[in-house]
């Protein structure tokens, strides 16, 4: 199924690579993942590692401008799934992902959290979730599984990972498969997410044009207009249209606001597919 940017405001990914049988072995795996060039190989070798361990569906959700509770802009979300469209549209449009407790476990703790966490186990008495919620996930077939969250030394970007079971498998047998493998699935999501993190974030409408890119990095490296515009052998007014447009394109206001939005989202400083910067 093909995306409908007219039907959401994120960007979102599901099934458009078959995953990929991995590595033999956990090394093996990790290595594919970390030389993968793009966003799609790293969710197609993650998913065919997470199949092996019995998990067949996967939910990742990353917002680079998140802060602390404050999830970000809804246009920036990286929304990658086995499930479809319906499915994610409702979750983000209805906030159904705030009523589950592993979800809001892994905002603030990095791990592997079983859906067989309760409310006192993770330090949050009193939540409740809506029946409307606890329907909707069992109607997607949501009953067995686990959440992780990744560590992280900034204050900016949140990202929550949940591994659906298989049908077939009841949550007793997926506390059973983390007894004995949430270790080795913490860090083949952890590398997964990093790497994936890592290269050029393409959010809806947000991609910059490879002249857009090329002043801001030479903004960046303390350039004036006048500087860029000898440099690149453009006009003043030139390179002007070109900051605007970047300006315009990440939906900020100043200049420097774009260079940190940009550096933000892995769209500067770049290779190209010869492995070459290309700018700069």
């Amino acid at each position: 199924m093909e995306d409908d940017p007219s039907a959401i405001a994120y960007r979102l990914l599901t099934d458009r690579r078959n995953p990929v049988e991995p590595p033999d072995g956990l090394i093996g795996c990790l290595d594919a993942i970390l030389r993968a060039p793009d966003i799609e190989t790293v969710w197609a070798l993650l998913r065919g590692a997470v199949e092996s361990y019995g998990f067949d569906g996967v939910i990742y959700g990353y917002s680079p401008h998140s802060r602390g509770q404050d999830l970000g802009p809804q246009e920036e979300f990286l929304l990658l799934s086995t499930l479809d469209h319906g499915f994610l549209n409702t979750l983000v449009e209805q906030r159904y992902y705030r009523e589950s407790i592993t979800f809001n476990w892994a905002l603030l703790n990095p791990g592997v959290a079983s859906w067989s966490m309760t409310a006192e186990d993770a330090k949050m008495d009193g939540f409740v979730s809506s029946d409307a919620a606890l329907q909707f996930f069992a109607r997607f077939g949501m009953e067995a599984g686990c959440t992780i969250g990744f560590p992280t030394s900034s204050t900016r970007g949140w990202a929550v990972m949940a591994l659906i079971a298989r049908p077939g498998l009841t949550q007793d047998h997926v506390d059973e498969i983390l007894a004995v493998h949430s270790k080795a699935l913490f860090i083949l999501a952890t590398v997964a997410h990093r790497s994936m993190t890592a290269l050029p974030y393409l959010g809806n409408g947000q991609t910059l044009t490879s002249r857009q890119r090329e002043v801001l990095e030479w903004v960046a490296d303390g350039k004036t207009v006048a500087d860029i515009a000898r440099i690149l052998n453009l006009a003043q007014p030139t390179v002007e249209k070109h900051l605007k447009l970047a300006r315009e394109t990440l939906a900020v206001e100043t200049t420097a606001h774009a260079v940190i939005k940009a550096a933000f989202l892995n769209q500067m400083f770049i290779r190209s597919s010869s492995g070459m910067l290309e700018n700069g």
